[in-house]
């Protein structure tokens, strides 16, 4: 397995239905508790809670990425799984097409020497640059999402209580930017501040993640106190691969799993749940293959994502192109997002926290537009 990096963990209650069946303690007194989506506007305040569902819990949850990272190493570790520590992955090892390990060497050191370790499968997971599983032919898909994300932690007086807070119009002067800016409680009084956006933003390339991370921050109440004093770390910025914006996610002898496959929620860059989600499917899929001694199964696998998200992302990505259109984005952030009801049932879809047909009436809209959209 090589593992993914990423810069936060911000778990909704679909992520954190995923670590609790992984035996994860979401009890843990390291997270911090978060129970819904407080919405702004410019001209507007809702308070969302999580929907209340059977097949997902009413809450998510927050924890700093480096103990929630220990965390799911001790439990890999307890189930049997071999940890090489200060060690990078520098690329597969392909014998006639097929991926038969990896390259490794000490991380701190680039002009080391490698060492080769041979495995029966590979599984690719090593975060939103993706590079490990190139050389084996896994490209970008330019056809589909991508966004830009920027970051950075603060100490201030300034508490959103047990809530994600959620910024859905971005202005810089006058001009509306077709993403989101967030805040969030980290542990230890900190808060987390960031901002997202889409490729589908006809201006995307001329907007840098630090100059939107700025335009963000500029709008925010100077009573909050989110000066460069307050700051805490550097301001870090990365990719969001989207929709499953990486292919194929198999080769022979690899599986492609969470943010290295774009498993990345169109709606709202969410991907902890899909990089929980995905890992299982290949590693139910991969136990089949081999107990029965039949490697081609594992081939199925984007077949499976497919199956399990196609829908639903197709859907995300018409959402996409539509908020990539200032007009439609203008219009929405006016008629749109002022309505409780309306958002109550954007925060089910945006976050896919549904019990499908046997729930309540958004679920059941919710369900007969998934399955109205085509699976791909």
């Amino acid at each position: 397995m090589i593992a993914e990096h990423t810069i936060d963990t911000d778990v909704p209650p679909r992520g954190v239905a995923a670590i609790r069946d992984m035996g994860i303690d979401t009890e843990d007194p390291g997270f911090e508790k978060v129970i819904g989506l407080r919405v702004y506007t410019r001209n507007s305040m809702l308070q969302l809670p999580w929907p209340e569902l059977t097949s997902f819990p009413g809450y998510g949850l927050v924890m700093p990425r480096d103990r929630f990272d220990h965390l799911l190493v001790q439990r890999a570790v307890k189930a049997g799984a071999r940890l090489m520590e200060q060690t990078e992955a520098v690329s597969p090892v392909i014998v006639d097409g097929w991926v038969q390990g990896a390259e490794v060497r000490p991380s701190a050191d680039k002009n080391a020497d490698t060492t080769r370790i041979r495995a029966r499968v590979v599984v690719a997971s090593d975060g939103a640059a993706g590079r490990f599983a190139r050389p084996a032919g896994v490209r970008r898909d330019a056809s589909r999402p991508l966004g830009i994300a920027a970051r950075r932690y603060y100490r201030t007086s300034y508490r959103p209580g047990p809530w994600f807070e959620s910024w859905l119009d971005l202005w810089d002067g006058d001009m509306l930017l077709p993403r989101y800016g967030w805040l969030f409680p980290v542990a230890g009084g900190r808060i987390n501040l960031g901002a997202g956006l889409l490729n589908t933003f006809r201006h995307f390339e001329e907007v840098s993640a630090q100059q939107l991370f700025a335009a963000f921050a500029r709008m925010l109440p100077a009573e909050w106190g989110l000066t460069d004093d307050a700051t805490e770390g550097r301001l870090l910025s990365g990719p969001l691969p989207m929709s499953f914006n990486r292919s194929p996610q198999a080769v022979p002898g690899m599986l492609v799993v969470g943010d290295a496959a774009g498993a990345v929620n169109p709606f709202n860059g969410e991907g902890i749940a899909y990089a929980m989600e995905t890992a299982k499917l290949a590693a139910d899929l991969l136990s089949e293959a081999l107990v029965k001694d039949r490697p081609g199964l594992a081939m199925r696998y984007p077949q499976l994502l497919s199956d399990t998200y196609g829908r639903y992302f197709f859907i995300g990505r018409q959402f996409a192109k539509m908020i990539g259109n200032p007009a439609v984005m203008g219009r929405a952030t006016k008629y749109l997002l002022p309505n409780r009801r309306v958002m109550a049932f954007a925060l089910r879809v945006m976050g896919n926290l549904t019990d499908g047909r046997d729930g309540d009436a958004q679920d059941r809209l919710f369900h007969a537009l998934t399955m109205l959209a085509r699976a791909s």
